[in-house]
């Protein structure tokens, strides 16, 4: 996540996390963080993730056990904290079945390679928004 925030600039990206969930469901092991697809748009302030060569990919991991788990996306400049926005979208996958993933991730990156790095988590689940608190990464 962090060589693609630095590669990215001044524009947002990001990508999808892949993983398991502990055995209640309030935990999870990302072991995988992809960079933007092909065909992802973005721009200072938004992102918008292209699907490109994904199905594929969760078809791959699912074999290895590993399932998707959320999202993740580069704040440029600005503190992890997620948007309204970025709000909806998670409650979205988490009702959304083709997803498959009832308790979704999403990880915000935020801040610069100059200054300081940021990182959020939040998970959304049972209509709740559970944000851990914001950690400062060296």
């Amino acid at each position: 996540m962090l060589n693609a925030a630095s590669k990215a600039g001044r524009r947002e990206t990001g990508g999808i996390l892949i993983g398991r969930y502990g055995p209640e469901g309030w935990s999870a092991d990302v072991v995988e963080a992809t960079p933007k697809p092909k065909g992802s748009r973005s721009g200072r302030c938004w992102f918008q993730r292209s699907s490109f060569g994904l199905a594929d990919l969760l078809e791959r991991r699912w074999g290895e056990g590993l399932h998707y788990l959320g999202e993740w996306h580069f704040h440029p400049g600005n503190a992890p904290t997620p948007s309204n926005p970025d709000i909806r979208a998670m409650r979205r996958v988490a009702s959304d079945e083709a997803y498959r993933c009832p308790a979704p991730i999403l990880v915000i990156l935020g801040g610069s390679p100059k200054y300081e790095w940021r990182l959020s988590a939040t998970l959304f689940r049972d209509d709740r928004v559970v944000t851990m608190k914001q950690h400062s990464l060296e």
